[in-house]
């Protein structure tokens, strides 16, 4: 699998993308994941010639685009990765991606999607989109993470039926399911989002469709913050809903969860200045 009318890189370079994406799957790395490495690859292979960048060359190069954070931070794995087993293989004497400065990741601010808009984008989606939105705002699911909704992944757990979540980086987690929703899954024989040539649909497919069905400014994100929030403050877990989202980190959970308006504006009031 490769990017649409993505641009190959000169035969040598093509050769050592080729064999460092063996390692990967030897490795057990998820397919999509190496077409992502693949892609990275080509882009820095097309630029230079592996053998011959340098540090200088590799920090010009990525300081020249404008990529989001996630993006960079993605960008900047792959390229150490590669540079590093091109050093490992004996290709070069060197590793000029070994320094690569870390990225800089702004602290994100939670932006959970009011469920007047939710209800709003209900009313105008068909049967599949009822789903995405649900699977986004009600269970916290990522866009690749709905586009890979299966019937297969349907169980029975001790009180009903659960998910089995197959997250970032080949990583599954467990989620319990309301009986309607696991029913609407389970009419669906394999993935609930086919692909026209097979699997499922991509991840963009599952993201465009959820924004326009939402308000300017509302994404399939912003569901997913919607559902962290509506938990927390269910809860007061933040180890649980970080589960439940799938998140390596807490740290990461906690700028997904806005703080309820009301418990603030309770708590500046009780700090007023008596006169």
């Amino acid at each position: 699998m490769r990017y649409k009318n993505e641009k190959k890189a000169p035969e040598q370079a093509q050769k050592f993308i080729e064999e460092y994406l063996g390692t990967l799957r030897a490795a057990g790395r998820r397919e999509q994941s190496i077409t992502t490495r693949r892609h990275q690859l080509v882009r820095i292979c097309i630029a230079f010639n592996p053998l011959e960048a340098n540090e200088a060359d590799l920090l010009n190069w990525m300081g020249a685009q404008s990529w989001k954070p996630e993006t960079r931070k993605s960008f900047r794995a792959g390229i150490r990765g590669f540079f590093a087993w091109l050093k490992h293989m004996g290709y070069r004497p060197d590793d000029p991606a070994l320094n690569l400065p870390a990225v800089h990741s702004p602290q994100g601010k939670a932006r959970p999607c009011p469920d007047r808009y939710i209800a709003e984008a209900m009313r105008k989606a068909d049967d599949n989109e009822a789903i995405m939105l649900r699977a986004a705002a009600e269970y916290g699911l990522r866009r690749g993470e709905i586009a890979r909704l299966s019937s297969d992944d349907v169980i029975d757990d001790l009180t009903g039926k659960s998910l089995i979540v197959h997250g970032k980086g080949g990583k599954q987690r467990v989620i319990p399911l309301e009986d309607d929703f696991a029913d609407l899954i389970l009419d669906h024989n394999g993935y609930v989002f086919p692909g026209r040539f097979g699997g499922h649909v991509e991840e963009s497919y599952v993201g465009s469709r959820l924004t326009k069905l939402l308000p300017d400014h509302w994404s399939g994100h912003t569901l997913r913050h919607r559902f962290a929030t509506m938990s927390y403050q269910r809860t007061h877990d933040i180890l649980l809903v970080s589960q439940a989202l799938g998140h390596a980190s807490v740290a990461t959970t906690q700028r997904y969860v806005a703080l309820p308006t009301d418990a603030l504006r309770g708590m500046v009031g009780k700090v007023r200045l008596e006169a």
